[in-house]
């Protein structure tokens, strides 16, 4: 019961790590379902990279055009316990693509959606929260400055746009405390987010939802994040 998000070369012509190159074609040998977002894009970056033509016949074309009347099966059968993988026609799915659909609902349902190498953790955790499709704000660190750093988490909930910032590991659990009390000080319970912690790693999770639910899991501990705020 999982959601694998697969990011490939933005150019056609690009070629995939013999890592990602084996996950693909295990996902197939396994039967797992192959989402794609258009059919001949698809075609050609899987024969360019040498995987089973055969392979090409299972492909499930999930787009703006299909997402609607996908999404309620696709999630149905994740939760009896298929796995899925996601590819777009270059980049990463969820980020500006149409894929952020079904990231969004897989969290609502608690279904596991991760992604596969990166190598720069802003783009994935956006991807991962499946809060937009579109704008969103990266505000850095927040300041050391106790004064300055109670101005940085006001000024996020007075944004309208998703909201991305990152801290270091050992303040994981003193941030929590801090954007509840942000949340709590601007009428903003309502908005969700996503601790996006450890990618790449075998501990990597998401913390996906409202404060409330976040703050059960603490202490959250020491760990690698970004943490994303639903825009208004």
């Amino acid at each position: 019961m999982s959601l694998l998000l697969v990011s490939t070369p933005i150019a056609e012509e690009g070629t995939i790590s013999e890592e990602l190159k084996s996950r693909l074609l295990k996902a197939f040998e396994d039967g797992e379902t192959l989402l794609i977002e258009d059919e001949k894009p698809a075609r050609r970056r899987w024969r360019a990279w040498d995987l089973p033509r055969e392979a090409i016949e299972t492909f499930v074309p999930y787009n703006e055009h299909t997402r609607q009347e996908l999404d309620s099966s696709l999630i149905q059968r994740l939760k009896s316990g298929e796995k899925m993988l996601l590819m777009s026609d270059g980049g990463t799915p969820g980020f500006c693509d149409p894929g952020r659909s079904l990231i969004e609902k897989c969290h609502q349902n608690r279904i596991k959606v991760s992604i596969t190498e990166s190598f720069n953790s802003l783009i994935p955790a956006v991807a991962l929260s499946g809060f937009t499709e579109g704008a969103f704000e990266f505000h850095g660190f927040p300041p050391r400055d106790k004064e300055m750093r109670k101005s940085f988490f006001k000024k996020l909930f007075q944004s309208s746009s998703c909201s991305i910032f990152m801290d270091t590991p050992y303040r994981l659990d003193r941030v929590l405390d801090e954007v509840v009390f942000a949340s709590e000080n601007s009428n903003a319970q309502s908005r969700r987010h996503a601790v996006v912690m450890d990618i790449n790693r075998e501990s990597e999770a998401i913390l996906w939802g409202d404060l409330k639910g976040i703050k059960k899991e603490a202490p959250l501990g020491k760990r690698e994040f970004l943490w994303v705020v639903e825009g208004k």
